[in-house]
């Protein structure tokens, strides 16, 4: 780093290597010498500007994020400062490394997001941005570079932030998944401000009509998030998804995929142009999103409720809801307890080839479709009956067969992502089992790794599940 010399910060924070520049400065990967060489990140700030009200006004934005970041206090979704100084002449901001991509990278990566990920992003974020807004902190710069899918496992983020008692309002779980950053152009808010037309601060393809006229509210926040997403279902720029000429949006004519319309509807009120007819906040999204109701133009994958013989089930009817706001491990742990409960046993190791045929096809059918619609055919039992057939694995056990089982077995493991390799980078290592908790509780995890009904304890339920499976498809197809 410069400024002259090879950057050991108050002899506390040393640099390890840069992660990004821009036209503000560098940042860069750093150890906290004060902390044991616990990870950071460390921010340098160095604006290119030659006008002295550009330069103030980069320093006072350099400064916000430094005052708001220590202003919101700990938060397992937001960035916790560490320090904030100025030496020889430069100022710096150290804060917590959050290691993981922003959703930019990810859509370039992987492609378009698809409903179920929406879900789960909203899922996420609402609560960060009620968070802020009950704290009278205004974002302004929402959208996808500055929102960052950890690459820790939620409990190991919580644990590493030391913030282990925070539980999400929308899952009532620990579970983190994203966190938002750069809170540089984040701006209290209070009725004095909100009256004042101020700079203009956010990126403009995702900024809110009133946030370009150089007012900022917390809805302005929301509407920045639905654009966010509009986004990421299409892969195409905000700009192209708004026609002028009829004033209105037309991001649903562009969808490679439909979606339901009851996220259309939640995405079309954030993305209203009056504040008025927009959602008043976080939380009164949050509940919409509580309130689904699945259906699906797709005959053939229906999720309403009413189209399986179990609308009076609550048990379905929490899954159902559970997986289309993308709580995968809580909805994994619902079909565990789902299938226990009705086999009347305490532990997955404790049900018999008896137990799974006396449950209805009804509950097994339900159960699947509801995994294969919420996922887009990522998971579900039936899924995982492609992947066992597509190795050679049989559908009735045969004593004589064990070993044979149990060699495709492992490779099943290997395929959905059960197992992992021993030693890193290493194409031949040995292949260990990963712990539950340390299953992958997303959608981008690999294709067939959810629901865990089979995982380790349950390994002796594949063939007897999936055959069951196949002869309650059979049934249906036929009647």
């Amino acid at each position: 780093m410069n400024c002259g010399k090879n950057l050991q910060l108050k002899g506390l924070y040393e640099a390890i290597s840069l992660i990004g520049q821009g036209g503000m400065g560098r940042a860069f990967q750093a150890k906290d010498l004060g902390r044991l060489g616990q990870p950071c990140a460390i921010k340098q700030f160095l604006p290119q500007f030659q006008e002295s009200e550009l330069m103030k006004k980069a320093i006072a934005l350099f400064e916000s994020e430094a005052a708001q970041l220590k202003a919101l206090g700990s938060h397992p979704q937001i960035p916790e400062l560490i320090a904030y100084f100025g030496e020889d002449g430069c100022l710096y901001l150290v804060q917590e490394l959050i290691e993981g991509e922003n959703l930019y990278i990810e859509l370039q990566r992987n492609g378009i997001f698809i409903e179920a990920q929406i879900y789960e992003l909203l899922a996420n974020i609402l609560p960060v941005l009620q968070f802020i807004h009950d704290r009278q902190v205004i974002h302004r710069d929402i959208k996808p570079d500055n929102i960052i899918r950890c690459s820790l496992t939620a409990p190991e983020l919580v644990q590493e932030a030391g913030k282990a008692n925070y539980q999400s309002p929308i899952t009532n779980s620990p579970q983190v998944n994203f966190v938002l950053v750069d809170f540089g152009a984040a701006k209290a808010f209070t009725t004095d401000t909100a009256n004042r037309t101020g700079t203009l601060i956010g990126s403009a393809e995702y900024i809110a009509p009133e946030q370009a006229r150089g007012k900022a509210f917390p809805q302005s926040d929301l509407y920045s998030l639905g654009v966010t997403c509009i986004y990421l279902l299409t892969g195409i720029s905000p700009f192209d998804l708004y026609d002028d000429e009829s004033d209105r949006w037309i991001w649903r004519e562009k969808l490679q995929t439909p979606i339901s319309n009851h996220l259309a509807v939640i995405l079309n009120r954030l993305l209203e142009r009056a504040i008025s007819n927009r959602y008043s906040s976080a939380n009164e999204v949050m509940h919409d999103l509580q309130s689904v109701t699945i259906s699906s133009d797709n005959n053939s994958n229906s999720l309403e409720v009413s189209c399986i013989n179990l609308h009076n089930s609550p048990q379905i009817k929490k899954l159902i809801e559970s997986l289309n706001l993308g709580q995968w491990q809580e909805s994994d742990l619902l079909t565990n307890t789902i299938i226990l409960e009705l086999a009347n046993k305490n532990r997955i190791a404790e049900l018999t080839s008896n137990d799974i045929d006396q449950i209805s096809c009804d509950i097994w059918v339900a159960i699947d479709q509801a995994w294969m619609q919420a996922s887009n055919n990522r998971f579900g039992w039936s899924i995982q009956k492609q992947i066992w057939k597509s190795l050679s694995g049989r559908l009735i056990y045969e004593e004589n067969n064990y070993w044979e089982f149990a060699k495709i077995y492992e490779k099943f493991a290997d395929r959905v992502g059960w197992r992992k390799p021993r030693w890193l980078n290493l194409e031949f290592s040995p292949k260990i089992w990963r712990k539950y908790e340390n299953l992958t509780f997303s959608i981008s995890a690999p294709r067939g790794h959810l629901p865990s009904l089979f995982f380790w304890e349950g390994f002796n339920l594949v063939d007897t599940v999936l055959y069951r499976l196949e002869i309650c498809r059979q049934s249906q197809d036929n009647s």
